[in-house]
């Protein structure tokens, strides 16, 4: 990951399924200070707790179909329920 951004816009994908624990919070925190700074932050994961521990709204996609948005606990639930069947 980037240490040093300047941009609008940030798109994260996976990048928290690779490096250690240290990496892994370096990261976290680098995600939420950009998002704190007013940028966008777009972060893909298959990861539901560290979706649920940094995004503030969700988008859930299957076969590039969103079948939900919104809420980050109720995508997450709609996702779980997805990979279910």
């Amino acid at each position: 990951m980037a240490a040093h951004l300047n941009t609008e816009i940030m798109l994260v994908d996976e990048v928290l399924a690779v490096g250690d624990e240290a990496f892994q919070r370096k990261c976290k925190a680098k995600i939420r200070e950009t998002a704190l700074a007013g940028r966008t932050v777009l972060f893909t994961s298959h990861d539901m707790e560290s979706i649920k521990a940094i995004c503030q709204s969700c988008i859930v996609l299957d076969h590039g179909k969103v079948i939900a948005q919104g809420n980050v606990l109720d995508a997450v639930a709609q996702y779980q329920r997805a990979c279910a069947t």
